[in-house]
């Protein structure tokens, strides 16, 4: 299956009306088969956490198998 919306420019929307929140994060990585799918959105948790699952929902609507998409958690900065 193929998604047919950019999430990248989905993240980037997400990311700018929801803000950046959290604890501070690196490394927290979105991936489908192990390869990275969008860049980190922001460095708070909360933030990433959202976007993420709001990513992986449009993934899986898509026809994805949701066992292809894994979400790395990074590391507290």
């Amino acid at each position: 299956m193929k998604v047919t919306v950019n999430l990248q420019d989905v993240s980037n929307q997400l990311t700018k009306n929801y803000g950046d929140k959290g604890s501070c994060v690196l490394g927290y990585e979105l991936k489908l088969d192990g390869i990275q799918v969008v860049s980190q959105p922001a460095q708070g948790s909360s933030t990433c956490d959202y976007v993420y699952c709001v990513l992986k929902a449009i993934m899986i609507a898509s026809g994805i198998d949701a066992d292809r998409i894994t979400i790395a958690y990074g590391s507290m900065d």
